[in-house]
């Protein structure tokens, strides 16, 4: 026969299991603000080493289990404020680029009207020099072409300057929209619409001004009403969720994922061919629909279709994505859960 353990005995297991329970909470809370902080903080900051030191510490005497319950909150939030202070250099990078953009357009301005006051001087001096009528009447001809030559090319800067006066208003407009609203999207934290509308201007005028291709993916996940229907919001929730963490988990640091709406994704790829980014779609393909979500007991199947498209002369932020998501619904058409590259 076995013994009962005392009373007392069991108090003690019960006590040393809830501490140890609570130190591994704290070692996880910890480790996460470690990492955050680190993040955040520029590399060379002394408080970096100092912490990155502390939690090399606080691995050795644990081995924290993933992160969940505030843990996880913890995390999240850092999560967002990197994505935030990451994506300002993309608002920097477009008040740059207009503000270099009216520069060459001032330069050619300056360098017209130094030409001008330079060739009405010579006339000048020819027509001081000149002794027969015929002889000024054909400098002045000369002069009246010049002249023309200015208010043509006048009338031509004016529209670029009044283009650019658009483009600055229609940024302005923007960076207050952005400043009110969160450029990350609180369910997923991956960036969301209004950070993909700042983005997407940005790469389309490098891309005309200095010819820096990039891809587009459009993603959107297969049959997704259903999940909601079957299993309620929240389990749609869980699945919006995990999907945006897969596709992350698939791509290049220098990618970007947004949310576009709904179960819709958006994936921005710098630097890469048309071939590339097939393949990386099809990465990110497989990584979702080998991957399986849990909602209570239930063991839920994803997959998710998806538009490739690479910039080319001309396009425009809509025309890019109007090819990218037109391949999206022909992958949707041909039995979903495949990539379809635009032409």
């Amino acid at each position: 026969m076995f013994k009962k353990k005392p009373k007392s005995e069991e108090k003690v297991a019960e006590k040393s299991s809830a501490t140890k329970e609570f130190n591994e909470r704290i070692y996880r809370m910890l480790l996460v603000c470690i990492e955050g902080i680190c993040k955040l903080a520029p590399k060379k900051e002394t408080l970096c080493e100092n912490l990155e030191s502390l939690g090399m510490v606080v691995r050795k005497v644990t081995r924290p289990k993933p992160v969940s319950g505030l843990a996880k909150d913890i995390e999240d939030f850092f999560t967002r404020q990197q994505l935030e202070v990451s994506f300002l250099e993309t608002k920097n990078d477009t008040v740059k680029q207009i503000v270099l953009d009216l520069t060459d357009t001032i330069q050619e301005i300056t360098s017209t009207t130094g030409d001008f006051d330079h060739k009405m001087e010579l006339s000048i001096e020819e027509i001081q020099a000149a002794g027969e009528i015929e002889d000024i009447l054909a400098l002045k001809e000369g002069i009246i072409g010049e002249i023309n030559k200015v208010r043509v090319h006048s009338q031509s800067i004016k529209k670029e300057l009044n283009e650019y006066r658009k483009t600055t208003q229609s940024l302005s407009s923007k960076l207050e929209h952005t400043e009110a609203k969160a450029l990350v999207d609180a369910l997923t934290n991956v960036l969301n619409r209004n950070a993909y509308n700042m983005k997407i201007s940005q790469m389309v005028r490098e891309f005309a001004r200095q010819n820096e291709t990039f891809c587009l993916l459009v993603i959107d996940i297969d049959l997704f009403k259903k999940f909601n229907d079957q299993y309620g919001h929240k389990a749609g929730d869980r699945v919006l969720r995990a999907v945006a963490a897969s596709v992350q988990d698939s791509l290049r640091t220098s990618d970007l994922v947004f949310r576009y709406g709904g179960e819709e994704f958006v994936v921005i790829l710098s630097g890469v061919q048309l071939e590339n980014a097939a393949k990386l779609a099809e990465k990110v393909r497989k990584g979702v629909e080998k991957d399986y979500y849990i909602d209570k007991e239930r063991k839920m199947k994803v997959t998710v279709s998806l538009g490739v498209a690479c910039v080319k002369e001309g396009d425009t932020e809509l025309s890019l994505f109007e090819r990218a998501d037109k391949a999206l619904y022909e992958a949707k058409r041909k039995g979903r859960n495949q990539v379809e590259v635009a032409e």
